[in-house]
């Protein structure tokens, strides 16, 4: 085990603490290939959902699509939807960006009591359709920020009728045969999630009873679609990404020109903001943080960029359901690297997540 794995196998045990399966995974600069370690230590890599995360892959494949000149950032949604209020006004970027002002159904109670009654049997297009942007607009298309599925599950569609390809044919052809990316792939239906690390959640059924997401939660109920992988894969996508091998100069700095996001209560440190497809903070104490977290039933995991750290980047990933934190785990992570660097000894873990 390298010293870069010992360290993965401290944070995570003590994140972790035997609750679940737990993957970790580090590239400590850029260009080099990923450091690996996942708890329990037993048989091949676990995968898991990235739920969210799935953003950067949109964001990338809107990107490539721009510099065919095949479509543009500032075009208006009204090109592929015109029945949506204030379509002539909103523009792709504030899409990717969430500044266009679509509602969305994370802190609605009709989604989360019909993920529990129907675990199996997601909305509709047409249902999420009704649900969030058929009521309005949440303010004028960019004069505010809110984080919006349902405008990435537009994306998606203007993605897929533009290329004349599905999402999960893009992501196999532009990105995962390129990058080497083996078992990175769209999840669609219940079928697909077999491969998938066994995760049970609470909130797929109507007594709050655990069922087994991989044999109850369809993948359809992320509107936007979901992407499953494992840590060293997503590890491996963050990295080329930032490295240039997959959009150019000029994509990758839009794709990174940040807006404020509004938080309440505001954070001790650092500065919440948000790109196309991206998270960011540019004022952490890491320097510039890039890349994003994902959360769903079971399964949570975030993968993050820090361009001060010679390009490091670090994903975490898990079945875990309560109390577990994956985006401070990576914090951790690249902490740890940064002492490292500076010839500090790690004092204690910074982990806000408990061990039990």
């Amino acid at each position: 085990m390298t010293d870069i794995q010992a360290t993965l196998s401290e944070v995570l045990a003590a994140a972790a603490s035997d609750r679940g399966v737990v993957s970790a995974s580090l590239v400590p600069h850029a260009g080099a290939e990923p450091e690996t370690v996942w708890i329990p230590e037993s048989g091949h890599e676990p995968a898991f959902l990235a739920y969210s995360i799935t953003k950067i892959f949109l964001a990338v494949l809107v990107l490539r699509l721009c510099e065919e000149r095949r479509m543009g950032l500032d075009d208006r949604l009204v090109r592929w939807f015109p029945h949506i209020a204030g379509a002539d006004r909103i523009s792709i970027r504030q899409l990717l960006n969430h500044t266009a002002g679509i509602p969305d159904y994370g802190g609605m109670s009709a989604y989360h009591d019909s993920v529990r009654a129907t675990p199996s049997s997601p909305w509709s297009f047409e249902r999420f359709a009704v649900e969030t942007f058929d009521q309005g607009l949440r303010f004028e298309p960019g004069e505010g920020w809110a984080y919006s599925n349902p405008g990435y599950m537009l994306v998606k569609r203007i993605v897929e009728e533009v290329s004349g390809e599905s999402f999960r044919c893009l992501v196999v052809e532009r990105i995962a045969k390129p990058l080497g990316l083996r078992r990175t792939f769209v999840a669609e239906s219940l079928q697909d999630l077999a491969s998938l690390t066994p995760g049970m959640s609470r909130v797929l059924s109507p007594d709050g009873g655990p069922r087994d997401v991989r044999q109850h939660y369809h993948p359809a109920w992320v509107s936007h679609g979901v992407i499953a992988s494992t840590s060293s894969e997503l590890v491996r996508f963050l990295d080329r990404l930032f490295s240039g091998r997959l959009l150019s100069a000029d994509s990758l700095d839009q794709m990174t020109a940040l807006v404020a996001v509004s938080v309440d209560p505001p954070p001790q440190g650092g500065r919440p903001s948000y790109g196309l497809g991206l998270m960011g903070d540019p004022a952490s104490s890491l320097g510039l943080l890039l890349g994003h977290n994902g959360g769903g039933p079971c399964y949570g995991a975030s993968a993050f960029h820090a361009t001060a750290l010679n390009g490091a980047s670090a994903c975490v990933m898990g079945a875990i359901e309560d109390d577990f934190r994956p985006e401070e785990v990576v914090r951790e992570v690249l902490h740890r690297l940064a002492d490292g660097r500076n010839g500090r000894a790690a004092v204690g873990l910074r982990l806000g997540c408990r061990s039990q």
